[in-house]
């Protein structure tokens, strides 16, 4: 036997390979067992004899994932018997080398400082502008969000009995709720963070397709738009999703550049990380792919990295990306089961008769939504701006495909095939883009007229900039007053729980009940004023004359009825609430 060729690494590579593949012909067996077999052997496993989670509802899920692994197992087999680790090894060096060259094109050149100083006060402003929101009250799903899902890691990872579990968000807002305290600020801190973090990721989107100013224009108008601010201050997923969407495309115009292997990587995670958040992700995440596809087909022969190479790595990461979402959401699909998340009535396609009229209204509300508290001639700018950018895309764009393109295109697509009801909070992702593009139509066209060598643009932002900072500075001095303001449903909790003698109770229907839910457990009354008793003498009716309520519809609804209770006395009224305490007749 020759000393270069060593004994060990081969019995350790046909161990390995063996183990795997017996591993692997186990499970292959198990998941091809009757499901009575099945769940024997699975309670023979558990220490107490019993594994409740393996139900005949669930029990093709728990196949596919036992044949999932076997067939992984059998393929690692496969891997290591043939001795391939050779290639994969080659892989991870390159990806490494990938990895250092991408992180080394993050650090800024000097010739960036300017730029990054004013998209430093950029997003200072952004941050004072949520800021002056985040103590609002709790609307009703972002609260429902907070105590049905975020309360607890294992409901945020298994629990999808409505789509508000926006899965990632909720694992972030548990973790900064543990980390810090639960407080209205921290229950939304992850989507103010993204929401900030929008602004310098446009930017850089912008200097990579248009130019530095472009960007900065961009950043400016996503720091100031009133929609993005409220979606800032919501407990919910979507400026996540905005962000990632975001954050796809720049990895997109990375790998049409120099094919970067990590950027691909990159772009696997965050779209499997973006529909975890959110199914609707699959627009930004098609609308990439689909520029991808694009963009490809219009390179010129012979161009780095090639066509035939970016298509390989246009499928894999595509591919790999679905199989990653795949496995974030096993354990939904294990305890919750597949049709809460496929098969939800909140995700049913509209009928097609009804479909068009639909789209047309939900598109109107949008419009509504994006346009509120912005003046008419801002609203008239930024469209003709997105008009020119289209015109002049050409002159202003580094790429070869209008994004607006591939985004028309797949949305297209998309919306013929699922026929959503789609709702103005899904179109979320889209704004900072058309934000964007509304500055390179405006922004970057003034960068080809100079007044006595000075760009036009650059004195456009920094007006713009200034003006940002006015608003922002006069809005710090009221800060500490309005974080100081008491909501509706915060001071009648208190007054309730005040008030409330042993033994009372507290009812109340949406759409106030999950913000009362939130703040009687922020100020240690959910005990009281929830489980004090099956059987309350007297209950504390909360009453929202707006939403049609009356003491009695809210008892019919949330309590034991106004039969039960057909004493009721209005106490106090709080903003949109009444509060009423109902007693039964003796």
């Amino acid at each position: 036997m020759s000393k270069n060729r060593p004994v060990f690494p081969g019995i350790f590579v046909t161990l390995t390979a063996l183990l795997a593949a017996l591993l692997a012909l186990a499970l292959l067996v198990s998941a091809a067992m009757p499901f009575g077999t099945l769940r024997a052997l699975a309670d023979s496993l558990m220490p107490d004899g019993e594994f409740e989670s393996l139900t005949p509802g669930n029990a093709g899920v728990f196949r596919g994932m036992l044949l999932f692994a076997g067939l992984f197992l059998l393929a690692l087999a496969g891997l290591t018997w043939f001795r391939l680790w050779g290639a994969v090894k080659t892989f991870l060096r390159n990806l490494a080398s990938d990895g250092r060259a991408f992180l080394r094109s993050l650090i800024p050149g000097r010739r960036d400082a300017f730029h990054l100083l004013t998209l430093l006060l950029i997003s200072v402003a952004a941050l004072v502008f949520r800021l002056e929101y985040i103590y609002s009250a709790l609307h009703h799903d972002e609260a429902y969000t907070y105590m049905a899902f975020a309360h607890s890691l294992r409901a945020a990872l298994t629990d999808y009995h409505l789509p508000n579990n926006h899965v990632f968000h909720s694992i972030l807002v548990f973790l900064s709720t543990q980390l810090v305290g639960n407080s209205p600020p921290v229950v939304r801190l992850p989507a103010l963070a993204a929401g900030i973090l929008l602004v310098p990721a446009v930017y850089a989107l912008g200097k990579r397709h248009y130019d530095p100013w472009v960007g900065l224009g961009a950043a400016l108008l996503v720091a100031a738009s009133p929609a993005l601010i409220g979606y800032s201050v919501n407990a919910r997923g979507y400026t996540l999703v905005a962000l990632l969407g975001v954050v796809l495309l720049l990895l997109g115009q990375r790998v049409l550049r120099d094919g970067n292997r990590f950027a691909w990587m990159l772009i696997v995670l965050v779209s499997a990380l973006g529909m975890y958040t959110l199914p609707a992700f699959l627009f930004p995440f098609g609308v990439l792919f689909t520029w991808l596809l694009l963009e490809m087909r219009a390179m010129p022969v012979g161009a780095e990295p090639g066509r035939l190479r970016t298509l390989r790595c246009w499928l894999v990461s595509g591919s790999s990306a679905a199989l990653l979402t795949l496995l974030l959401y096993l354990p939904i699909l294990v305890y919750s089961g597949a049709s809460a998340l496929f098969d939800n009535p909140f995700v049913a396609p509209v009928p097609w008769q009804d479909f068009p009229e639909t789209l047309l209204q939900r598109l109107y509300e949008t419009g509504l939504e994006w346009t509120f508290r912005v003046p008419d001639w801002v609203t008239g700018v930024c469209l003709g701006g997105w008009v020119l950018a289209l015109i002049f895309h050409r002159h202003l764009s580094s790429t070869r495909v209008m994004l607006q393109a591939a985004a028309a295109l797949w949305i297209a697509v998309l919306l013929i095939a699922q026929r959503p009801n789609a709702w103005s909070k899904i179109w979320v992702f889209l704004l900072p883009l058309a934000l964007l593009w509304a500055s390179a139509g405006i922004i970057g066209l003034l960068g080809r007229v100079k007044i006595r060598s000075l760009p036009l643009q650059a004195l456009a932002v920094w007006a713009l900039l200034l003006i940002a900072l006015w608003r922002a500075v006069s809005i710090l001095p009221q800060l500490p007053e309005l974080w100081g303001v008491r909501e509706d449903e915060e001071t009648a909790v208190l007054y309730a729980a005040q008030a409330a003698e042993a033994g009372d109770a507290l009812v109340v229907s949406p759409p106030d009940d999950a913000p009362v839910w939130y703040y009687a457990e922020l100020h240690g009354v959910s005990d009281r004023l929830y489980r004090s008793g099956s059987d309350p003498a007297r209950l504390w009716v909360f009453v929202n004359p707006g939403e049609g309520q009356s003491p009695a519809s809210v008892l019919d609804e949330r309590g034991p009825g106004a039969q039960a209770f057909p004493s009721c006395a209005w106490m106090q009224t709080f903003g949109k609430l009444q509060v009423h305490l109902c007693q039964e007749v003796p």
